[in-house]
């Protein structure tokens, strides 16, 4: 068992907000680490800070939090020589990281897991020019419908926030050029989206893709050549696995270790919910590079 973590937890969630869930997590994890961290983050870039500059102090880095705190943490905590696990405490509206991790969202269960329950399994992390990711990186309808969500709205609905926002997206996302490069594969085109996924799950929805692995080190790259109802049925409704190169769809997959992208002009990139600007991106998988506390995987 852990010797000693630090926990770090979203200081924007509101005080109430923070005290209750403090209150339901920590002393399950006190119970079993001796020595418990306990850093708030005020403004963005504080758990990313925290994780570069004692990260390596600690066994352990439990982030409890949504998507974005995750990501920071991930950030932190990936350039580093000696990286301690990482656990997490879902509390945010789509946590879909976790998700991908089939880590429980009841956070009491969560802590449990962590304390008492927890499996160390290597997953591959994912490093661009800039950043890094655990999730995806996409850019187009997925980042125009992330980026027009409203705020009000997404903490009201959660998860339907974003199938709302796509839906008001569709009619005005145009079409880009794109080059990829995959390996001695060259493509260009235009599509209304391209997505790089390493984990399955995006706006708490799991894309029915059994190829998606968290620990192959291979990335899912989709090219969505048109956008239309029938692909939203596709990706947000599918209720069971769907062979994307057999059906007739509008998505085509291919699978890299690594890849250069080339947008034909700067454009919004979405890597874990997070939005940044760019025209192109080198991207490369880094297979198994980080432990985190999970369920066991289904066979």
């Amino acid at each position: 068992m852990f010797q000693k973590a630090m926990l770090i937890y979203n200081g924007n969630a509101g005080q109430r907000d923070a005290e209750k869930i403090l209150s339901q997590t920590a002393p399950i994890l006190a119970s079993k680490i001796p020595q418990l961290f306990l850093y708030q983050t005020q403004k963005p870039g504080d758990a990313e800070h925290f994780c570069r500059q004692h990260g390596e102090e600690v066994e352990l880095v439990i982030v409890m939090g949504g998507d974005g705190t995750v990501h920071e943490s991930i950030n932190g905590l990936a350039p580093l020589d000696k990286r301690p696990s990482l656990a997490i405490l879902p509390a945010g509206t789509c946590n879909d990281f976790a998700r991908s991790l089939n880590i429980p969202l009841n956070l009491k269960q969560a802590a449990e897991l962590i304390a008492f329950n927890g499996n160390e399994r290597l997953v591959d992390l994912v490093e661009t020019d800039h950043r890094y990711f655990s999730n995806f990186w996409g850019t187009g309808l997925i980042a125009a419908a992330s980026e027009s969500i409203d705020e009000t709205s997404k903490g009201m609905l959660g998860r339907f926030s974003y199938y709302i926002s796509a839906l008001k997206t569709l009619s005005e996302q145009d079409t880009f050029s794109f080059k990829l490069e995959i390996g001695d594969q060259t493509i260009e085109d235009e599509a209304v989206m391209l997505l790089f996924m390493n984990g399955k799950s995006i706006g708490a929805t799991e894309f029915p893709m059994d190829s998606i692995q968290l620990d192959d080190g291979l990335l899912n790259v989709l090219i969505v050549k048109e956008a239309g109802f029938t692909l939203l049925k596709e990706i947000f409704t599918a209720k069971t696995t769907v062979d994307w190169e057999e059906d007739d769809s509008t998505i085509i997959q291919h699978q890299t270790s690594s890849c250069k992208v080339t947008l034909n002009e700067t454009q919004t990139i979405d890597l874990d919910g997070e939005h940044y600007k760019g025209s192109h991106d080198t991207i490369s998988v880094l297979k198994q590079h980080i432990s985190v506390i999970a369920p066991v995987p289904e066979q």
